[in-house]
């Protein structure tokens, strides 16, 4: 175990990765940070064709997309810190700019349309602990009794700001003792939940012990084996994870009795397809794909924005009728999901990136000449 995290003189997958302008691309976690979006978006198309009067199969599995950013968070939190000695600060700040503005300004945008126009968000009412909570990601009940802040996406956030300070905490140690110190914390979080918290209701505790903070340490994990210089792999095997993955996560989907752990029916096989993804970069086997890349570049913003889109289009589908058309229903969904993709890289362009700009003062890169705003899979 000690040989298996000892640190590497240098990180040599980004010796690995390195393209012809000397910078960090990795184009297989854009491509799959734009399927990750698209999943979570098509997930929350059901909700608004049950307003429509659906209550047919959909394919809920495909909310793993939520898994495959966290798995991908925990990676590139590792690759692009690994034998760097960051200061702790300056990491959250960086996480902040990055997170936080976006967030903000959707979150105020809730905020404003519930105190204002509150039947357009259908099931919403104003909560001051609640709004309060949603923005500095605290985990509090809304007036439905569900853990979720005021924009109910941000509920990734949560775990996401949690994984970054305990990780920002770990970059005081060595490289060698901090994939140890945020496994060994969020194991125990986990084994809390696991054996002391009742999960078959939702509450503030039992979403603080999930265990699904643990796709991020397997995506630390990936990380570790991939600076290392004497790791393995194919394209064959890449291909091989991400098949099997994508198949396990829908098999299970289907014969995983109730309540079984999330960790285990979508994280590790989550997992799976990150680690084929990167594998598949690394020997180039696939095509570079501008467009793909550029939809990975807005998956933040596709992701924050989408439910606005799907509520707003689903209220105007059914005031027209179209939803009593032939095929009213697929024809939300496309529209939905277009709508939803145009209006993500159209507030990526004219708000996401403006805002970065604005509040990211000039500093070192964590990775000098490596890591560029945009390749870095939207670090």
């Amino acid at each position: 175990m000690s040989n298996w995290l000892s640190a590497q003189p240098e990180c040599q997958w980004f010796q690995l990765a390195r393209r012809k302008d000397g910078l960090m691309d990795i184009f297989t976690i854009q491509y799959l940070r734009s399927m990750a979006a698209m999943r979570v978006v098509a997930v929350h198309l059901y909700p608004q064709l049950e307003r429509m009067g659906y209550n047919g199969y959909w394919l809920q599995w495909l909310a793993s997309g939520v898994d495959i950013f966290f798995v991908l968070s925990g990676f590139l939190m590792w690759v692009t810190t690994c034998n760097k000695k960051i200061g702790v600060w300056d990491f959250y700040r960086r996480r902040i700019v990055r997170i936080v503005p976006l967030y903000w300004v959707l979150t105020s945008v809730a905020v404003a349309v519930m105190l204002i126009a509150p039947q357009l968000l259908q099931s919403k009412s104003f909560d001051l602990l609640n709004v309060v909570s949603s923005y500095f990601f605290f985990m509090t009940p809304n007036p439905q009794g569900l853990v979720e802040p005021v924009l109910t996406v941000g509920w990734t956030l949560n775990y996401e700001m949690m994984f970054y300070v305990i990780f920002g905490i770990a970059l005081l140690m060595p490289t060698t003792w901090r994939f140890a110190t945020v496994t060994v914390v969020f194991l125990s979080m986990s084994m809390v939940g696991w054996f002391f918290v009742d999960t078959s209701a939702p509450s503030v505790l039992a979403s603080y012990t999930s265990d699904i903070v643990l796709e991020f340490v397997l995506g630390m994990g990936i990380g570790v084996w991939f600076t290392r210089s004497d790791k393995r792999g194919s394209a064959r095997l890449g291909w091989m994870l991400i098949i099997g993955g994508l198949s396990v996560i829908a098999l299970l989907s289907v014969i995983a009795p109730p309540g079984t752990s999330r960790l285990l029916v979508q994280g590790v096989p989550a997992a799976a397809i990150v680690m084929g993804a990167i594998l598949l970069d690394r020997f180039n086997v696939l095509p570079r794909v501008s467009w793909l890349h550029k939809l990975g570049d807005a998956s933040y913003s596709i992701y924050l924005s989408h439910a606005f889109v799907l509520s707003a289009l689903s209220q105007v589908w059914r005031k027209l009728h179209l939803d009593a058309l032939p095929g009213g229903w697929v024809g939300f969904c496309v529209v939905g999901m277009l709508t939803s993709t145009v209006v993500g890289i159209l507030v990526y362009h004219w708000l996401e990136r403006p805002l970065i700009r604005f509040f990211k003062r000039p500093s070192k890169p964590l990775v000098p000449q490596l890591v560029n705003a945009r390749s870095a899979a939207g670090l």
